[in-house]
């Protein structure tokens, strides 16, 4: 039933919403979402406004850095063999394709090495430290990238082999700390506006301090390397790992995307092209076209193809590798859907209650964290999607959303999991053998507990009401100002009241997954999608002409040469 969401509005102060619309020519509802997340005084908003790279903070003051940098140093200098230890996914790739072609242009030996999903697990495991010592027998200092602050016996176990160990990453640190010679993570202590940063950010924190030692010390090679042509890639990396855009992450974000449009690395442009990427780039193109290209080649087999592509100089292999990302990104999608009908028809024989709980052999793990976030999505709970084993154990992935800790509901589940790890709305798990039916009963009583014996919905906020009339260009333009937005700076969502259907509705997409729509209110009518909710026509068409309120986001539609502004569907209701 409708609405699927618990709305709430955006509280803002009035006056200052006055005082931002008046400096800054915004009309009030973007000058509300201004003042209603913090940039409420004009300085704050013009630097929230115009994010410069000058505004980024010194990379040596960042935790951890200057004594790694320093380290690194050491070992271009005594041509130590370095090797860079990253991850499957678009934040790892890009990290340690990054710092490895910084070391190696500053001189350094330095090899780089992805884990194996499938065979070793995530980070700096076990499995992963033996392949990688075996490869590189020679190895001396071992650097890792977006993983490792949790690994505590690994990191003493490559030491006692004569291998000492930086580790870089941004997860939230365990108790004790790994006992490597440097611990280079915002989260042990970074300046505010660093405390966000993806795993590829502190990389180029970190390749930018080595440039910098490197420069004070005359080195030629330091001074002609030109850290700036990362930058699209650390900004796809940013946006795919769902990390804040605020901060430094904001100015990074927006230095990628410009160089994106204007001067793309060539595996980045090369990309872009299969993916169909035409006029200049936006934090949506980075979400939905370029991070899953970057991602699916980890996801579904290794993360060497996208690593190459970020590193490839000629075009011709440039689009090979493209190519090959393409094909496994079709490839994620269709295994993708076949465990999605699978979790959905479990689902429709048991309806979830508490969270959404679902489990199959033979599922891909490198899916089924796609899967869990469109779950929750779907059913506006907490959801958990398990890989099982032979043994009926497995792995698995739990997203959440907003208001839920979906790490402190696994915490309650311990009894029937090996381990488990996250973020309070994305974590992955371990299930003991045999444990399924204990976890799902134990997860989902500790999610309802969560969200407590009122309206279990999820919360939906609303950043302003507006009127027909404040659909306009001068709140496009304004939008376009407001821009990347994301993690922590989502697109505005809007409120209008007293809509009427202008048509019924009509399923679109593959097997009418999304539903189209005319809404009118004041003499306009307005297109609308509603992505998802094919589903849920018969339901909509019976509310018929009767009044809706709605809750939207504000696109731009572009089609034959003519734009228009499209409201892209969050929730409806009858109208008050």
């Amino acid at each position: 039933m409708f609405p699927l969401f618990r709305w709430t509005d955006v509280p803002a102060d009035e006056a200052v919403v006055t005082s931002l619309a008046k400096h800054l020519g915004f009309p009030r509802p973007a000058a509300r979402v201004m003042a209603s997340r913090g940039h409420g005084d004009t300085e704050t908003a013009a630097r929230f406004l115009d994010p410069r790279l000058l505004h980024l903070g010194d990379p040596l003051s960042f935790p951890g850095i200057a004594p790694a940098a320093e380290r690194i140093w050491l070992a271009i200098r005594n041509a130590e063999p370095i090797v860079i230890f990253g991850d499957f996914d678009a934040d790892g790739v890009t990290a340690a394709a990054l710092l490895s072609d910084v070391i190696r242009a500053l001189g350094g030996r330095v090899e780089a090495f992805l884990p194996d999903r499938a065979a070793e697990g995530y980070g700096l495991t076990f499995a992963a430290l033996a392949r990688c010592q075996q490869e590189h027998p020679a190895m001396r200092l071992l650097v890792t990238v977006d993983c490792g602050i949790n690994s505590v016996a690994e990191v003493a176990q490559a030491q006692a082999a004569g291998v000492e160990t930086i580790i870089t990453d941004h997860h939230a640190p365990s108790d004790p700390l790994p006992p490597a010679l440097a611990l280079v993570n915002p989260r042990l202590g970074a300046t505010p506006g660093a405390e966000h940063l993806c795993g590829a950010g502190v990389a180029f924190k970190l390749a930018h301090a080595l440039l910098k030692l490197g420069r004070t010390a005359g080195h030629d090679a330091a001074a002609a390397y030109d850290i700036r042509g990362w930058l699209d890639a650390v900004a796809v990396a940013t946006v795919a790992d769902v990390v804040p855009l605020l901060g430094e992450n904001r100015i990074l974000v927006t230095a990628g995307l410009v160089a994106l449009a204007q001067r793309p690395r060539m595996g980045l442009k090369a990309l872009k092209h299969r993916a169909g990427l035409q006029g200049p780039p936006t934090s949506h193109h980075l979400a939905f076209l370029l991070g899953p290209r970057l991602n699916a080649a980890g996801r579904m087999r290794t993360g060497w193809p996208a690593l190459r592509l970020l590193h490839a100089t000629d075009w011709d292999a440039a689009v090979r590798l493209a190519v090959e990302l393409e094909e496994l990104n079709a490839e994620r999608r269709g295994v993708e859907s076949r465990v999605m009908a699978e979790a959905a028809s479990h689902l429709r024989r048991t309806p979830p209650a508490g969270a959404v709980v679902v489990a199959g052999s033979g599922w891909h793990v490198g899916t089924i964290g796609i899967v869990a976030a469109r779950l929750a999505d779907t059913w506006n709970l907490p959801a958990a999607v398990i890989a099982l084993d032979a043994d009926n154990g497995g792995r698995g992935s739990v997203r959440g959303g907003r208001g839920d800790n979906v790490v402190e509901a696994l915490a309650a589940c311990l009894p029937s999991l090996k381990g488990f790890g996250g973020h309070p709305r994305a974590a992955g798990l371990q299930l003991k053998p045999g444990a399924l039916e204990e976890f799902r009963a134990r997860f989902a009583a500790a999610c309802a507990a969560q969200r407590g014996s009122g309206d279990s919905r999820t919360e939906l906020p609303v950043d302003a009401w507006l009127t027909p009339a404040e659909i306009n260009s001068g709140l496009w333009q304004a939008l376009q100002r407001l821009e990347p937005f994301g993690e922590g700076h989502s697109r505005p969502r809007w409120g209008m009241r007293g809509l009427r259907l202008a048509a019924t509705p009509s399923p679109v997409g593959e097997g009418g997954e999304h539903l189209r729509m005319a809404l009118r209110a004041g003499g306009t009518v307005w297109q609308a999608v509603w992505f998802k909710m094919g589903h849920r026509f018969e339901e909509l068409a019976r509310l018929g002409a009767n009044p809706l309120d709605a809750v939207f986001e504000l696109h731009e539609n572009t089609y034959g040469g003519q734009s228009s502004l499209e409201l892209r569907l969050t929730d409806l209701r009858p109208a008050e």
